[in-house]
């Protein structure tokens, strides 16, 4: 798994964050982006959709149902000015995804030192495998397992 180029999909990227701002980043596994579009959104959404007061009434009165009801109700009648906020988001949002999507996609491999039987990339600087802490060979061919300048430890 490692050295290899992400597999994810850009256009689903997109596609989730385009419905729920944020979902295509969590597929992306940018968190912190997820969380930031997120909020774009919500914040959207509180600032430019008005809320009547009847709705919010019906929605603290009752339960979940009561809820969903009352906010399918107070969209219907909200013109598109106030929701242009909220498209603009979801869009960008969409955008965001589908572009770090193909940035994480054509990323070039890594580079440097491969161990051999692990086959991640090494630390230059030791004589040994941080991962699975195989023995390397040194700059002059020779096994690392002998004592070496290099290496105060196995002196």
């Amino acid at each position: 798994m490692t050295n290899t180029k992400s597999e994810k999909r850009p256009w689903l990227g997109a596609l989730l964050a385009f419905f729920l701002p944020g979902l295509g980043h969590v597929y992306l596994r940018e968190w912190l982006r997820s969380l930031m579009w997120f909020s774009f959104v919500v914040s959207a959404v509180l600032l430019f959709v008005p809320i009547p007061d009847a709705a919010m009434e019906t929605a603290q009165s009752g339960g979940p149902q009561a809820a969903w009801t009352a906010a399918t109700e107070a969209t219907q009648d909200v013109p598109f000015e106030a929701l242009l906020p909220v498209w603009v988001v979801r869009i960008f949002s969409a955008i965001d995804a589908y572009w770090l999507a193909l940035q994480t996609r054509n990323r070039p491999e890594e580079s440097g030192e491969q161990c051999p039987a692990c086959g991640r990339t090494v630390d230059e600087d030791l004589d040994f495998c941080q991962w699975c802490t195989t023995p390397l060979d040194g700059p002059d061919g020779e096994n690392a397992d002998g004592p070496s300048e290099s290496n105060p430890i196995t002196r």
